[in-house]
C-alpha cells in the first residue's frame, strides 16, 4: 500500500510526521472558518438575552427539540459558571466558534486541533472505531473515534463534560453523542463540516447542530 508521509505542512506547527494511507482524501492542513457559529435556526446567537423580554432564533426554537427539563436547564444556567470565563472551551463549542483549525490525518490516530488562548487545543481521534473503555472519564475533549465513509471522515465523540455549547448557553449533557462529518468542498481545497447531536437528557431527538465551511490556509496562519 502506498504510504504518504505528511510532514512539511506541520513542521512549522511543531507536529510530528504522521503516516497515513493514500486511499482516502488527504485534507491534513490548516484552515480558518468561513464564518461564525451558525445554529439550527440559521443565524448567529452570540449573546445571551433575557428570557422574559426577548426571544432566541426569532422566537422559533423548533431547531432545538428541547425536552421540558432541558429547556429549564437552559433558562436556569448560571452564566458565572461558564468555563470560558476561566479560558476553558469544551468541545463542541470550540469547533463552532470561529477558531483556526489544524487537521492531522493518521491511520491509527487523527488529530483535530483549534487555536484558543494562544495554544492548540488538541483532540485525539481513535481511528480503530472501538468504543470508549468503560472507565473513560468525562473531559473537555471527550473521547472520539473515527472512520471513513467513502470520502467523508466521520468522527463520533462521547464522554464530554456537558455545559454550554454557544455564547447564549444552550446546553448539552454528559450523555450527549456528537457526530461530525468532514469532506472536501467542490473547490477541492476547502473543507465542509457538520455536527449532529444526540442528547437524550436534553433533547427529544437527534438533530443537526451546526454547519461550517473551513478555508484552506498556509502553515503560517
Amino acid at each position: 500500500m502506498k504510504v504518504v508521509v505528511l510532514c512539511a505542512m506541520f513542521v512549522a506547527c511543531g507536529s510530528a510526521c504522521v503516516q497515513r494511507s493514500s486511499e482516502h482524501p488527504n485534507f491534513s492542513g490548516l484552515y480558518r472558518p468561513a464564518g461564525l457559529e451558525v445554529q439550527p435556526c440559521g443565524r448567529n446567537e452570540w449573546m445571551r438575552r433575557s428570557f422574559e423580554t426577548d426571544t432566541f432564533c426569532g422566537g422559533d426554537n423548533s431547531g432545538f427539540p428541547y425536552k421540558p427539563e432541558g429547556l429549564e436547564r437552559w433558562k436556569g444556567y448560571n452564566v458565572i459558571d461558564d468555563p470560558v470565563l476561566g479560558c476553558i472551551e469544551d468541545f463542541p463549542r470550540n469547533a463552532m466558534r470561529g477558531r483556526p483549525m489544524r487537521v492531522t490525518l493518521g491511520d491509527e490516530m487523527t488529530e483535530i486541533a483549534y487555536w484558543f488562548n494562544n495554544e492548540w487545543f488538541v483532540r485525539t481521534v481513535h481511528m480503530n472505531g472501538a468504543p470508549a473503555p468503560a472507565d473513560t472519564p468525562n473531559t473537555v475533549t471527550g473521547y472520539s473515534t473515527g472512520h471513513w465513509s467513502g470520502d467523508v471522515l466521520v468522527v463520533e465523540t462521547t464522554h464530554t463534560r456537558g455545559g454550554p455549547m454557544f455564547n447564549d448557553h444552550k446546553p448539552n449533557s454528559t450523555a450527549a453523542k456528537f457526530t461530525e462529518r468532514f469532506w472536501r468542498a467542490p473547490d477541492g481545497a476547502n473543507l465542509l463540516m457538520d455536527i449532529a447531536i444526540d442528547d437524550p437528557e436534553i433533547y427529544t431527538k437527534p438533530f443537526l447542530l451546526n454547519r461550517q465551511e473551513w478555508l484552506a490556509t498556509g502553515p503560517d496562519y
